[in-house]
């Protein structure tokens, strides 16, 4: 299958030096390493997307902001510094995520063909992915590659996320919850029925057991997109990679899809936020970057 929105029109290319990316790319690409001066094409271009990815960690947006007209890049500049950078059939994509309300399907192992089939045929009946999602489905692009490097050749998916709205309630639902512990002291459960008493010693059992749960709202709060992830476990029987990112491209949180019914028509549950239930109670597994001493992990200081 080619990249394509799954029963949309596929979005009108856009000229170069329009993106995001593009523009910050021309911007930093004649300021050196500081550290190595010899620095490769091919690694400066890896390190300014991982520089443009990470400007998210403070909302940073400087190249969201420019009211002027984007340069326009001439032809040595996009053969040299923009065309490597992704495949041009992948570009009008990455302009399209600024619709972040629609479905991903990734596809990054392209053996076992029939299990794909039964894979895509199952979307199909259940709709993961609904009719305006769209689908990167190619293997001369994604072939061979892990997430994170597939991430690095469609940063815009992640980074058109990282908005001023974005980030306040990011930084405002993390107060919110350290002000509710600070205030947890415990004062008046003697007066609860038996009932609520269990309820309750569960619930801070629980949270003993995995102390980061407390956090999940404001792991929620991070997240700006998800994609379901055609991985090779999953060819396997293993079921998709369901993975949520962060405005720097961390996974916050990920888990694989069950066959029980729970995430079909995924993209009415993204829409009304129901599944932030599955972070508070910890359903899958917690991104690095949110463990104790990660980026965005703890000890919190705000």
């Amino acid at each position: 299958m080619p990249l394509r929105i799954i029963e949309g029109e596929s979005p009108e290319p856009v000229p170069w030096g329009s993106l995001p990316l593009d523009i910050y790319l021309l911007s930093e690409w004649e300021t050196p390493h500081p550290s190595q001066p010899t620095e490769s094409p091919s690694a400066r271009r890896r390190r300014l997307i991982r520089q443009f990815l990470a400007l998210g960690l403070e909302g940073r947006r400087p190249y969201q902001a420019r009211t002027e007209t984007p340069p326009t890049p001439t032809k040595a500049q996009i053969a040299e510094i923009l065309l490597p950078v992704r495949p041009e059939a992948l570009r009008p994509y990455a302009a399209y995520t600024t619709c972040l309300e629609e479905g991903l399907w990734l596809r990054l192992c392209y053996k076992k063909e029939e299990a794909h089939e039964s894979i895509w045929s199952h979307n199909e009946d259940v709709a993961y992915v609904g009719p305006d999602g769209v689908v990167l489905d190619d293997e001369e692009i994604f072939g061979g590659l892990d997430l994170a490097a597939a991430l690095e050749i469609f940063p815009e998916r992640v980074t058109n996320g990282g908005s001023s709205g974005h980030i306040k309630l990011r930084e405002e639902t993390l107060r919110e919850i350290l002000g509710d512990l600070e205030d947890d002291t415990g004062s008046g459960e003697e007066d609860y029925s038996d009932d609520i008493k269990e309820k309750v010693a569960e619930f801070r059992a629980s949270r003993a057991k995995n102390p980061l749960l407390k956090y999940g709202l404001y792991h929620a709060a991070c997240v700006v997109t998800h994609a379901f992830v055609e991985d090779e476990v999953a060819l396997d029987g293993g079921g998709l990679l369901h993975v949520f990112w962060d405005d720097c491209g961390n996974v916050v949180r990920q888990w694989r899809v069950e066959d029980d019914g729970a995430e079909d028509n995924f993209d009415g549950a993204w829409a009304e936020g129901a599944w932030k239930e599955n972070f508070i109670n910890g359903i899958g597994e917690l991104g690095p970057a949110y463990h104790e001493g990660g980026m965005r992990g703890p000890p919190y200081n705000v």
